[in-house]
């Protein structure tokens, strides 16, 4: 790689190479080997000549490819400092949604212009589809439901007495380029549309949702020790008994899996000692064996409106490792000493044997924070103790914005269903003190684990975020500007430190939500990395995830290393060699993971809140417009439903769409509809299979 970057030349052939790396004649298939390794990784592009160059010395790029229904794409790079990059339906040269690919550019202009052609497939997204089976005279085929597959799949074998109509799960034995279908063959049956069996299969294959636990798992949890015994493990593990100190628990009101209590001190001399203790899921998820491999396998735990997918089995994830209240429990502990101004002076870890006090929740603890009610007549409520630590919590968040944090405090939609799963009403949820209390702590002791860490030297996951690439800011800029933003008008080219002056100046305004958005798709996506390269939205130099264990692997990942690393001798060459050799696959993978596991949410969001607006078909709400496209404007309401109006359902004009304005605009009336513009709206149509809101516009 240091060869092909320095020198003179785009491309070396392969004597070239041999010569520039002092290797004899004899290393020759050594090295083509090699090679044909890195240009399968997309590390290296060979070109017709045989000669071998670097990707972007050869003008390629890596990346994922989204998929549209119209047949054309768009590569995601792995850089995304290099901007999305447009490929033609003729370009993808068999290519399709979700493929890692290698890219040839085919215009060297930034984003929209770039183009490009496929050049390599280096790994197939999709290895399995789901779809509808179709007979056609004595063949079968399945056409997937993801449109932006964009081809129908010929079964080869394994009908399994499917009948056609039916709903199918394929696997894909090769994909095929131009007019030919691919071939495949069926693995499941999921059965007749429109039922509600099938469509909650449907929902979990297609974002490819666990089933149950795999029997190993099952079978290893008959071999752990019980709750009763974790006062034995606790005396004979010499861990620091901290029963005494009053450590709370604050979750929602229908929270099982309790992944961290707090607890908070006055020194001596001034200042705090705060407690943040973490379950010891390592103590029971030994590396390597079954509940560990499925732990790993799903990465998380995803949380759909009706219903949690756990990374865990219950028992572990809401008994054994759940840090209920009145129980004793096995934990790891951070001990954050800080001044009366909320600096850190000192911290150490422990293993620790915990019993939370109590247990609160968000709703209680922000009435008490912001109308001083307490439960009842309850005269043990630790107001005193949560006085303090809304002090401490406000002077760690005012230290993180003064730091450079950006407040992207996005309103969520809060679901209120009744007792079949039924949502009866959505509103809109903000973040309040009492979430907010506990977000600082959780904060603060991600940062001080990571750079304890990293002060050791330690092979670790991060939790990284990039800053975002130039031109994403020039287009946001440029959106900003038709909003009429005095921040955007103010400077000629936006910079990452502009974005934190953009969030203050919005709070409070009319299109407070919609700036939110528009930063927020600005930004790159978190992930993890074994790299270090800080953490640009919460303006944190070194970053881990650390206090959530139950529910995500990172967590349970660092958990080992911190606790190897405080016992004698700390961690040996050999395992510093396997971490090392381990931990960036398992960062990509849990990156994946974590993904999937979003767009699962988000999926089951969009059901829920089309399945409550069936109900309000003809009824006007008030909205914004916060995107604008060639075929119709976004509108979200003041709950969060999200819905379009189509350009066909704007009857009183032709609208054409001005790209540059972000606005359709009437040709014979110039009437004109544009972003973050209020609008009333009736709900016109709901498609509640498929999560999707039609709106109209409100009629004079």
């Amino acid at each position: 790689m240091q060869v092909l970057s320095a020198h003179r030349r785009r491309s070396l052939a392969l004597p070239q190479l041999l010569r520039s790396l002092g290797l004899r004649k004899e290393e020759r298939n050594v090295l083509s080997e090699q090679l044909q390794l890195m240009q399968s990784a997309g590390l290296l592009v060979k070109t017709g000549q045989g000669r071998y160059g670097l990707p972007r010395r050869l003008k390629c790029v890596t990346g994922v490819l989204e998929g549209n229904r119209k047949g054309y794409a768009f590569l995601r790079p792995d850089l995304e400092q290099n901007g999305d990059v447009f490929i033609g339906p003729r370009s993808l040269n068999g290519a399709v949604h979700g493929d890692r690919v290698l890219v040839r550019l085919l215009s060297p202009g930034g984003r929209p212009n770039r183009e490009g052609e496929v050049i390599s497939v280096l790994g197939r997204g999709c290895r399995q589809l789901i779809g509808t089976l179709e007979q056609r005279g004595k063949r079968y085929f399945v056409v997937p439901d993801d449109s932006r597959l964009g081809r129908t799949v010929e079964l080869s074998r394994g009908l399994k007495k499917a009948r056609p109509g039916e709903k199918v799960v394929v696997r894909i034995d090769s994909w095929q380029k131009g007019k030919r279908p691919t071939c495949g063959h069926l693995i499941e049956r999921i059965g007749k549309a429109g039922t509600a069996q099938t469509e909650r299969l449907l929902f979990d294959r297609q974002h490819e949702l666990p089933d149950k636990f795999p029997p190993a798992a099952l079978r290893e949890l008959g071999t752990l020790p019980p709750a009763e015994a974790i006062g034995k493990i606790a005396a004979a593990e010499k861990r620091a008994d901290l029963r005494s100190l009053p450590a709370v628990t604050i979750d929602g009101a229908g929270a099982k899996d309790f992944d961290d209590a707090v607890s908070l001190e006055t020194l001596p001399k001034g200042g705090y000692r705060l407690g943040v203790h973490i379950a010891d899921v390592s103590h029971y998820v030994s590396e390597g064996r079954a509940i560990d491999r499925e732990a790993l396998k799903r990465g998380t735990s995803t949380y759909l409106v009706e219903r949690a997918v756990h990374m865990l089995p219950p028992l572990l994830s809401e008994d054994l490792c759940s840090l209920r209240a009145g129980e004793d429990r096995l934990a790891l502990s951070a001990l954050i000493d800080l001044s009366a101004a909320g600096e850190v002076q000192r911290y150490r870890f422990c293993s620790s044997l915990v019993r939370v006090a109590r247990r609160l929740t968000y709703p209680q603890v922000e009435a008490y924070l912001t109308k001083r009610s307490t439960p009842g007549s309850d005269r043990s409520f630790p107001g005193g103790m949560l006085d303090l630590m809304d002090r401490l919590a406000t002077l760690l968040r005012q230290k993180r914005m003064q730091r450079g944090t950006l407040d992207l405090d996005i309103p969520e939609p809060q679901f209120i269903l009744d007792e079949q799963g039924n949502v009866i009403a959505i509103e809109r949820r903000r973040q309040g003190r009492s979430e907010s209390l506990i977000e600082e702590f959780m904060i603060l002791t991600n940062e001080v684990v990571a750079a304890y860490l990293t002060g050791k030297d330690l092979p670790l996951i991060y939790r990284i975020h990039a800053q975002p690439a130039e031109e994403k800011l020039a287009a946001l800029r440029e959106t900003l500007l038709l909003l009429g933003d005095e921040t955007a008008a103010a400077v000629r080219r936006f910079k990452p430190h502009h974005l934190k002056t953009l969030l203050e100046r919005s709070r409070g305004e009319v299109t407070e939500s919609l700036v939110r958005q528009l930063v927020l798709r600005s930004l790159p996506q978190a992930r993890y990395s074994i790299v270090n390269e800080g953490h640009f939205g919460l303006a944190s130099p070194c970053y881990c995830h650390f206090t959530a264990p139950i529910r995500r692997y990172p967590d349970l990942v660092v958990h080992r290393i911190l606790k190897e690393s405080l016992q004698p001798g700390g961690l040996g060459k050999k395992r510093l060699a396997q971490l090392q050799a381990q931990l960036p696959a398992t960062a990509d993978h849990v990156s994946e993971r974590e993904r999937a596991a979003m767009e699962a949410e988000r999926a089951s969001e969009d059901l829920k809140k089309a399945e409550y607006m069936e109900s309000k078909v003809g009824e006007v709400f008030p909205g914004v417009i916060n995107g604008v496209t060639d075929f119709g404007l976004f509108v979200e309401l003041e709950n969060t439903v999200e819905g379009m109006i189509p350009l066909s359902e704007l009857t009183d004009d032709y609208y054409i769409y001005r790209e540059r304005s972000a606005a359709v605009v009437g040709e014979r009336t110039r009437k004109t509809y544009r972003l973050g513009d209020p609008i009333r709206i009736r709900v016109i149509r709901v498609d509640s299979a498929a999560g999707k809101i039609t709106f109209g516009l409100k009629e004079d």
